[in-house]
């Protein structure tokens, strides 16, 4: 019967060609001549899978932040003033994340929490994908991305956080993937660094480890051109374009010259660093201080055992990247991405072992395509989850529903209450009842205000000196953690005409007497 199929089908239409039989062995074929790197391909899908177990709790203080910001800019355009918090209001606002902020809550209105979670995924493992690829295009060899992947997959996960700052790392791959080719073979697509950086001034404050390292290619350029520059005017050229106009890119901004004042209070504010974690040195987190370490250490003993195999921005770069992440430990994950990027051009491509026989290679790469099969519909299936999801089982990390009810209930019966939120609940509160806007203290945005009311903030989260209720004048509900502000729950147990609206065990809703907030 198939027999007579196949003559009939031929017979009935000659003047179609038989398409030649693929042969069933060619995928798998093809994963045993490049096995490693459909390694590195399963290790990706594997770590993008484990990224969405852990999706729900990866919604935190920035997460909230960026939606609230959002659909301010959505509902009234760029703010130049603060209207959404109590002890800022009024204050000059430069709202710098504007259009990653934008993005995020426009992601929201498409598919809820559960599209915003599994964009930040895709955000980040497109990165990590994006400099193995990179590094394997500049001549690394896929053992010696292999070699480096773990352990800057681990560090890149710990930033894995819904927020604005997973929007510009495609950004941040394709300018460093640029920066690193234009070092090995000088071309004119090394200009393409310069919209990335507008894109960028526009999406997070980060646009300036991007330009310092243009900076720093217009640098080295000059370096590697002093035999030239000294008798051809046009060997100046490129380097001083890149030396003068990164920095420039970040003026490029709908607040122009004012975002100076953003940058140098965000680079230069100590006090920020007092409140904000991430602000701190690395060695704040003893856990990923190690891994950090590690990495920047095989860094050096690589540069200075095969210093022949990366460039000079390469080197540059990449120590420069490391001192920044000593530094402030948010700009870990910058690092962790570069490395991924020029590390295994480092290393060497490995040893001279009698390579493997083709049918074990062939037994090798049916596990791999195995593997990724089951990782990538892993990804699916818990991706599909996600956007199943509730968006209120999301928010139940830190926030509990009945917190919202408090503080709802009390802000309407009482119209002039005004609430002191610790920063984990304070922009989930305005993201959930718009009506709290101007009436809570103030939220994760610390830049907005000035030394001396962070420093108000900070004694009543941390119960310092014998008046630290002066902080609270005007402030009747209190909404604190237990974990972070452990004397202050105490102080305002004590006391008297108090009520508990909301407790359990870690979280606490606080009602104080009339003459308390006063």
């Amino acid at each position: 019967m198939g027999m007579a199929l196949r003559t009939f089908a031929t017979e009935a239409a000659p003047g179609i060609r038989r398409l030649p039989r693929v042969r069933r062995e060619s995928l798998v074929e093809l994963c045993a001549e490049r096995g490693n790197d459909v390694l590195l391909g399963v290790g990706l899908v594997a770590v993008a899978a484990v990224l969405e177990i852990f999706l729900p709790h990866a919604f935190n203080v920035d997460s909230w932040l960026a939606l609230v910001t959002g659909r301010e800019v959505w509902q009234s355009g760029v703010p130049h003033h603060e209207t959404l918090t109590a002890l800022a209001q009024g204050a000059p606002w430069i709202d710098q994340q504007w259009l990653s902020q934008l993005l995020s809550y426009g992601t929201y209105l498409v598919g809820g929490l559960g599209l915003l979670g599994i964009v930040n995924v895709t955000l980040i493992i497109g990165a990590v994908a994006g400099c193995a690829i990179g590094a394997r295009r500049l001549g690394a060899s896929a053992r010696s991305v292999l070699l480096v992947l773990p352990l800057c997959a681990v560090i890149v996960a710990l930033f894995s956080e819904v927020r604005t700052q997973e929007f510009v790392l495609p950004l941040f791959t394709a300018t460093v993937y640029l920066l690193a080719s234009d070092s090995r073979t000088p071309s004119r697509r090394v200009y393409w660094c310069l919209p990335l950086l507008v894109l960028w001034a526009n999406l997070h404050g980060t646009v300036v480890l991007g330009a310092v390292l243009v900076s720093l290619r217009g640098l080295t350029l000059a370096w590697e051109r002093r035999a030239r520059v000294r008798s051809s005017a046009q060997a100046w050229v490129r380097p001083l374009i890149l030396l003068l106009a990164a920095p420039a890119t970040l003026l490029v901004t709908p607040y122009g010259l004012s975002i100076v004042s953003y940058y140098r209070g965000m680079l230069l504010g100590g006090a920020l660093r007092q409140m904000v974690t991430e602000w701190q040195p690395i060695t704040s987190e003893p856990a990923m201080a190690a891994m950090f370490f590690v990495l920047a250490g095989a860094a050096l003993w690589a540069f200075g055992r095969y210093p022949a195999r990366t460039t000079l921005w390469e080197r540059v770069a990449l120590v420069a990247m490391a001192a920044a992440s000593i530094e402030v430990m948010r700009n870990a994950l910058f690092f962790a991405l570069l490395a991924v990027l020029v590390l295994p051009l480092a290393l060497p491509a490995g040893s001279s072992q009698r390579p493997m026989e083709w049918a074990a290679r062939l037994r090798r790469a049916r596990l791999n395509l195995g593997l990724a099969g089951l990782s990538l519909c892993a990804v699916l299936a818990l991706g599909a989850t996600m956007l199943a999801r509730p968006d209120s089982s999301v928010e139940l990390v830190y926030q509990r529903t009945k917190i919202l009810q408090a503080v709802e209930h009390q802000t309407a019966v009482h119209p002039q209450l005004r609430v002191f939120a610790d920063v984990r609940f304070a922009d989930w509160l305005l993201w959930r009842d718009p009506a709290l806007q101007s009436r809570i203290a103030n939220d994760a945005r610390f830049e907005l205000l000035t030394t001396p009311q962070i420093t108000r903030v900070r004694n009543v989260v941390d119960a310092l000196g014998a008046d630290w209720k002066q902080g609270l004048r005007g402030f009747r509900l209190a909404v604190l953690d237990r974990r972070s502000s452990p004397r202050a729950v105490v102080g305002l147990l004590r006391e008297p005409g108090h009520r508990v609206l909301y407790n359990d065990g870690q979280r606490i809703v606080i009602l104080r007497a009339p003459g308390g907030g006063r």
